[in-house]
């Protein structure tokens, strides 16, 4: 009973149980075209990596703040490409963040990252505006438990925003479906707060390129970016999947509590619960969407066969707290997308795209150490390959960069415990 409590504590933490909706597979198969597969378990040699190196550009960091969801005040963090110092020292930056689980879990009133980015660095504007990558964090966590993702990103030509969800976990799942409404909301301010800031006489001025925006997100955050990407609810078949299970099935934990539909309607501004799906949240200046573990069944069948833009999902195929076959394989199996891709560590788990735990001090005093910090598979975090794939894919999909789209529809290196399958044709 204790080693149960602790598993669903640790399955809330993560942000994916709080997702109190989703839905049964519907009736009938998506189909996709033929797909290339890389996948290999063994150990060898693998190929280079191209886009895991860092890139060109020196990271400068600020913190902006505007209204989210609710009318909140919402801080918004940005990491951009920078003008390099004259000493050439390497950048070192601590990040602070508000603790969102309350000192019981995590003590203390904050949480710290140390990053490589320069705080408050000089934007580097010598080339065209960079496209612009919006980031949605695991709920209750934040975006500077994900620097090593977003320094990278800011270092390969891409400016990076990413909210401070306003969210806190208190032990109980209560209040998590508002979540479901409110995230989204909160991606569409933050696009429409970059549209100021890369204004003439602004702090970003000239830096952003609107109109080619992508939504990454972890977790909560990769339901969140599916959302904007314009999957849409289909809460019918969320309570067809939870009553087929039995009563001993661990995906319970998924399905409880039901959210009340009509308050989430009222939340959502709508006269109405919808009687099929539900509308999208989806901002249309989104043009493409990475999910890392994140749940899909909110959408199900029926709603992600709505969501267009190209798509790629991540997971490790035992992760308890987003389940690969509810979260990152029925993402690719069922997205409408013509444009999708799906890379999976077989025998892994949900913390696989987070900061190495040496680079995040609090984690040490949480009573979930060893849930973030140890991993079936891999003894250290794969972020090279996460960054790799995910850059290869940002630059496909907003800088049409053919170098990328060569690579992700091509031959893969040989990599031990990931599999690979993509609908992209050479």
């Amino acid at each position: 009973m204790i080693h149960h409590h602790r598993d669903r504590l640790v399955a809330t933490i993560r942000g994916l149980a709080v997702l109190a909706a989703g839905g049964l597979l519907a009736t009938g198969c998506a189909t996709t075209r033929q797909a290339t597969t890389s996948a290999t378990t063994e150990t060898t040699t693998p190929s280079p990596l191209t886009y895991a190196a860092q890139g060109r550009h020196a990271v400068g960091y600020r913190e902006f703040t505007t209204t989210g969801a609710q009318e909140q005040p919402l801080t918004l963090r940005a990491w951009y490409p920078a003008r390099r110092p004259d000493d050439k020292r390497p950048a070192t930056i601590t990040y602070t963040a508000p603790n969102k689980f309350g000192e019981q879990i995590t003590p203390g009133t904050e949480i710290t990252a140390v990053g490589g980015a320069l705080a408050n660095g000089r934007p580097e504007r010598t080339g065209k505006p960079y496209p612009l990558v919006v980031f949605s964090h695991g709920y209750a966590l934040s975006p500077i438990v994900y620097s090593t993702l977003v320094e990278h990103y800011a270092s390969q030509g891409y400016v990076v925003l990413a909210p401070e969800h306003n969210e806190t976990f208190d032990g109980s799942l209560t209040g998590f479906w508002e979540e479901l409404i409110d995230r989204p909301v909160d991606i569409h301010r933050t696009i429409d707060y970059a549209e100021q800031l890369t204004k003439s006489g602004a702090p970003l001025a000239g830096l952003i390129d609107m109109d080619n925006v992508a939504v990454v997100g972890h977790s909560y955050g990769g339901y969140t970016a599916l959302a904007a990407a314009g999957a849409r609810f289909d809460f019918a078949a969320y309570k067809t999947r939870c009553a087929a299970l039995t009563a001993d099935d661990p995906l319970n934990f998924f399905c409880a509590p039901i959210p009340n539909e009509s308050d989430m309607a009222l939340r959502a501004g709508l006269d109405e619960v919808p009687s099929g799906l539900w509308p999208s949240f989806g901002d249309p200046r989104v043009k493409a969407a990475i999910s890392l573990a994140g749940d899909a069944y909110p959408f199900d069948q029926r709603g992600l066969a709505e969501l267009e833009v190209p798509i790629m999902a991540m997971g490790g195929t035992i992760d308890e707290g987003t389940p690969y076959t509810w979260g990152a394989k029925l993402t690719y199996d069922h997205v409408g997308s013509e444009n999708k891709t799906l890379v999976s560590f077989p025998g892994a788990g949900h913390f696989l795209f987070v900061d190495p735990c040496e680079n995040l001090p609090w984690v040490e005093n949480s009573v979930y150490r060893d849930a973030i910090c140890t991993d079936a598979v891999w003894d250290t975090r794969p972020l090279d390959i996460v960054t790799h794939y995910t850059t290869a894919f940002l630059r496909d999909t907003l800088d049409a960069d053919p170098d990328a789209r060569a690579i992700l529809a091509g031959q893969q290196p040989t990599l031990d415990n990931v599999e690979y399958n993509t609908t992209n044709q050479p």
